[in-house]
């Protein structure tokens, strides 16, 4: 038995040496031949997900470029080994963008989403996508597709679904999702969003479309 995981080590670590000046130049190729069905496929997401969660507890910059390299070796390497599950594709996708590279980020973020139609984290992360570079119509799209898929508890899927219909002018749905918002995290500047449209739909205010998307990167 010892033998065996030790061979397996080795193809891992020959596998990722021979990807690794491809994947930290965005070119995946998937065309190394090798026995995935020899790795295991739970210890390599285990230490996928530590790396994804020391990502997101750092603030160091470079510390999150190195994260992010070595989170997208292995993510590729579990995209080989279980071509169905989209948590993989989807952390691709989030990996891909977080480095800059749109087409691949598009490219899993696509695949992601397709594999279930019932996965909310994958469309609540392609909104974020979208949401980042203010295309606000197909980031509405897939928040409300995550939010009926289950993320309805989701503070930042919420959230944003306030954002965007506040951007809209529709005051109305963007205090229903702010208020569901606070219901899961209040917080100070919530609460004075949700004051601040509450008046202004009280006194029929029209919408004030320089207010509305002058300080769109503050959110």
């Amino acid at each position: 038995m010892i033998k065996i995981r030790l061979f397996v080590s080795i193809l891992l670590c020959f596998f990722i040496a021979i990807c690794s000046y491809a994947v930290q130049s965005g070119k995946v190729e998937y065309v190394v031949p090798m026995d995935y069905s020899l790795i295991d496929e739970n210890q390599v997401s285990i230490e996928a997900e530590a790396l994804f969660n020391n990502y997101l507890k750092t603030d160091n910059d470079t510390e999150k470029i190195k994260i992010l390299n070595q989170m997208l070796l292995k993510y590729n390497v579990l995209t080989l080994i279980n071509l169905e599950n989209p948590l993989y594709f989807t952390r691709l996708g989030i990996i891909y963008d977080k480095l800059g590279n749109d087409r691949y980020a598009l490219m899993n973020f696509f695949r992601g989403s397709n594999l279930q139609d019932d996965y909310p984290y994958a469309f609540s992360s392609f909104g974020n996508y979208y949401f980042s570079r203010y295309d606000l119509k197909k980031a509405l799209r897939l928040y409300k597709k995550a939010y009926d898929c289950g993320f309805n508890t989701d503070y930042d899927t919420v959230y944003h679904l306030g954002v965007i219909y506040e951007k809209y002018g529709d005051f109305t749905n963007a205090l229903k999702y702010y208020k569901e918002a606070l219901a899961i995290k209040n917080t100070e500047e919530l609460n004075n969003k949700i004051l601040l449209l509450e008046e202004l739909l009280s006194k029929n205010t029209l919408y004030n479309l320089d207010r509305g998307y002058k300080n769109w990167k503050r959110y």
